[in-house]
């Protein structure tokens, strides 16, 4: 039964090579044809010359500057109210060369969806059946190449009409999605499709993981609740995101926009004259005004030798509102009953059904390792506060504090005002950012990236001069990722530059995803196709990476966008997302690339840090932009260490975070609903933590993720966790490894979502007890030396 599938696939392959070589005529220019030209119109060092030298960008790509200048309204108009004058539409979609234009893709889509979705309910016979997770994932794409576009354009478009036209697009999509994960006749198929040995034995190990993962998606929604119930669910679950919401947006406001102390205690503090004579005061001149944000504050916690006054700021500037922490207090007990009415004990266990972690007893597990196998580094870094605290208040300094005696005197409010002192007194002088961004030209980098790519995976970054129409910005550059077996794998819009009402997030946007051509598809004219190492046609996948570099103006007026490290880190981190993309080449969309589970999904990406970190591939990639001149090991060695200042404390900080995740999504939310202070949770959990202890404020109010996470931001840190043992394992003696790029190729990258996580990182690491997870498992994971 397997070999028939098999054979219908090669048969499949095959029609699909035949539409593919007709296709070559429809699609003239292709990314093959166009990377070809580009190169003729090129000397060496093309992909450094795309981003570095504005001049020749300007030249090689002055079609789409003049339609954007033809639009009269410079960039953020480009080329959308004059269709007729383009190629093609955003990113090779003929429907994309304006805002009705996208409205009309989005009617097809649901069209066609639609037509699927009456195919799939009219056809009961054992071969629509066979093919029914195939035809789930196909309504899938449909839907998800209108939802991640518009997800895109909402978030970047420089053009409002094109995010007002975004926005109606991605509700309409929304409402008829969930529309069907509701609909108990799909789920009651599906099961049916998965419980029937002689259906199930006629799917592929992938079909079978993305229907139970779309099974379960059925079952979390409630799917076979009794109507009432479920109505409840559908009003918790509107009402979670409407309160939510407004928590988010109420984030960065504090309680008050001052303090008020008197002046003699100001006076006579030793804060900084010039500081004090910006403060205002009260009407009757007794009291200073200290703003609790700004310059002003900060300079102030920095530099105020008394500690109560820098107690009674510190708390204040991380002091919201009651009316904030009413906020919070009214999503957690929304998510509590929400959790109760799916019969679970608590949010955090409905939130992580299908993770890695599996359990909150398994999350608490890793982060009570980790806490442990950190409070001792952690506790060191503070040493040198309790001694020159010690000093300052003429205390007795112990030669050998207990963790006890530096973690009850060293409190948060102290951590600015002494490492300031600290800096000045005994810290190397700090290294010249400029001094060390003047080797990092983003060109250099992105080269550099290409190179590390193809000494580990055997793919490289090729620019392509972009179609009219193809980018909503003549700034923004296509590469295409080319793979040696394969050719083109993929593409990457690239829109690093900075520019007016652009969001300052780094992020990365799956345009649309891998996935195999589907069955009896023919409609290619809004997707890239190629073939993978089996002869198998693929839709390429299609990535936005989206920063806010900025340029600056060389001492011979050309302009040069020059990385500090921390933006060369940036971009590594976000092309490890791109990259597991283009390398997780599963047939299935479900599954594909970072459709995965969401503790897994960024190892990639926090692994291409350890690479940016690394002096043998910063050596390669540094090179002086106006000498030539390679970096000096010295310079980066001295950088380098300088990061290191206070990485434990940061680490620990992330786990207490993680850790008031978990408690405020936990049992005792449901457990004492009536009586659960969400404040003294906090500051309870900050006393049981030892360290930085902040038993004044409500600070929760504050932590935004506890929204976008829901019992899961232990997640970065648990990858962070695992990055550093692949890296250990992988790449820590030579960065530029083949061999063990391939490996984790083979073992982490190409699976996407359709292999259990765990077996994925038991087979990089060569752990096998690892497979299952569990308890042990995370605690393994939790003892990690580099975070």
């Amino acid at each position: 039964m397997l070999k028939s599938v098999s054979l219908q696939r090669n048969s499949v392959a095959k029609a699909s090579q035949i539409a593919w070589r007709c296709l070559k005529q429809f699609k003239a220019g292709t990314a093959e044809l166009s990377t070809q030209a580009f190169q003729k119109e090129n000397v060496s060092g093309s992909l450094e010359r795309t981003f570095d030298d504005v001049d020749y960008w300007h030249e090689v790509n002055k079609r789409n500057y003049v339609l954007g200048k033809g639009v009269g309204r410079g960039i953020k108009g480009f080329g959308f109210n004059i269709p007729s004058k383009t190629e093609t539409g955003l990113f090779e979609n003929p429907y994309l060369t304006s805002p009705e234009g996208l409205r009309k893709f989005s009617r097809r889509s649901l069209t066609h969806a639609q037509g699927l979705l009456d195919d799939m309910r009219n056809n009961k016979s054992f071969e629509g059946l066979t093919a029914y997770v195939m035809r789930l994932d196909q309504l899938s794409d449909t839907l998800c190449r209108v939802i991640d576009l518009c997800e895109f354009i909402r978030s970047s478009h420089p053009d409002s009409s094109f995010i007002e036209a975004a926005q109606a697009c991605h509700e309409e999509m929304f409402e008829f999605m969930n529309i069907l994960n509701t609909d108990v006749e799909l789920c009651d198929t599906l099961r049916q499709v998965l419980t029937d040995p002689e259906i199930k034995g006629k799917l592929s190990n992938e079909e079978i993981t993305v229907g139970k993962i779309l099974l379960e998606d059925f079952e979390k929604s409630g799917i076979y609740m009794n109507p009432e119930v479920r109505d409840q669910f559908i009003a918790l679950s509107q009402e979670i995101s409407l309160v939510g919401q407004e928590f988010i947006n109420n984030t960065d406001y504090v309680r008050s926009n001052y303090i008020k102390i008197k002046c003699e205690e100001v006076d006579n503090s030793g804060i900084n004259k010039l500081l004090i004579s910006q403060l205002p005061k009260d009407v009757r001149g007794k009291y200073y005004k200290i703003p609790t944000h700004g310059y002003i504050a900060y300079s102030i916690l920095r530099s105020c030798p008394d500690e109560e006054i820098r107690m009674n700021l510190w708390t204040a500037m991380h002091r919201c509102s009651d009316k904030q922490i009413n906020r919070l207090d009214q999503l957690l007990r929304l998510r509590a009953i929400l959790a109760k009415l799916m019969g679970k004990e608590s949010f955090a266990q409905y939130q992580l059904e299908g993770k890695m972690a599996q359990t909150p007893q398994q999350v608490r597990d890793f982060i009570g390792t980790l806490v442990n196998y950190m409070r001792p580094k952690t506790i060191e870094e503070l040493k040198f506060i309790y001694e020159l605290k010690s000093k300052q208040e003429k205390r007795e300094i112990q030669p050998s504090p207990s963790e006890q005696d530096i973690a009850s005197m060293v409190r948060p409010w102290d951590r600015e005002y002494y490492t300031s002192m600290y800096s000045l007194q005994q810290r190397r002088d700090a290294i010249d950012d400029e001094q060390i961004s003047s080797y990092f030209t983003l060109g250099n980098v992105i080269q550099g990236l290409s190179d590390l790519f193809e000494s580990i995976y055997g793919i490289r970054l090729e620019p392509v001069v972009p179609k009219t129409g193809e980018t909503f910005s003549p700034e923004v550059r296509r590469l295409n990722v080319v793979c040696e077996q394969e050719g083109v794998i993929g593409v990457v819009y690239c829109d690093l530059f900075e520019r007016a009402g652009k969001t300052s997030n780094p992020s990365h946007f799956t345009v649309c995803c891998s996935r195999q051509i589907y069955p009896k598809e023919t409609e290619f004219s809004t997707i890239q196709t190629g073939f993978n190492s089996e002869g198998l046609m693929f839709q390429l996948p299609v990535i936005a990476l989206v920063c806010n570099f900025s340029s600056s103006t060389d001492s011979e007026g050309k302009s040069i966008c020059l990385l500090q490290l921390n933006e060369v880190e940036t971009l590594f981190h976000e092309m490890g997302h791109a990259m597991h993309s283009m390398l997780g080449r599963t047939r299935l969309q479900n599954i594909s690339g970072t459709r995965c589970a969401t503790d897994f999904v960024e190892l990639p990406s926090i692994l291409m840090e350890h690479f940016a970190r690394d002096v043998r591939v910063l050596e390669r990639i540094g090179k002086h932009h106006r000498t030539g001149a390679p970096i000096s090991e010295k310079l980066l060695l001295n950088y380098l260490e300088e990061t290191k200042f206070m990485q434990h404390c940061e680490t620990f900080s992330q786990a207490k975070m993680a850790m008031l995740d978990q408690d405020l999504h936990g049992e005792k939310v449901i457990k004492d609903f009536d009586h659960f202070d969400v404040t003294a949770a906090y500051q309870q959990l900050e006393r049981d933590m030892k360290v930085l202890v902040d038993d004044k404020s409500n600070w929760c109010g504050k932590f935004g993720h506890l929204f976008g996470y829901g019992a899961t931001y232990y997640s970065y840190l648990f990858d962070r966790a695992i990055a550093s043992k692949v890296w250990d394992s992988l790449f820590s003696s030579d960065p530029y490894s083949r061999v063990n790029g391939e490996k984790f190729k083979e073992c982490v990258l190409k699976w996407g979502g359709s292999r259990n996580p765990w077996r994925c990182i038991a087979d990089v690491l060569n752990k096998p007890e690892l497979s299952e997870g569990g308890t042990e498992a995370m605690r393994y994971i939790g003892q990690s030396e580099d975070l």
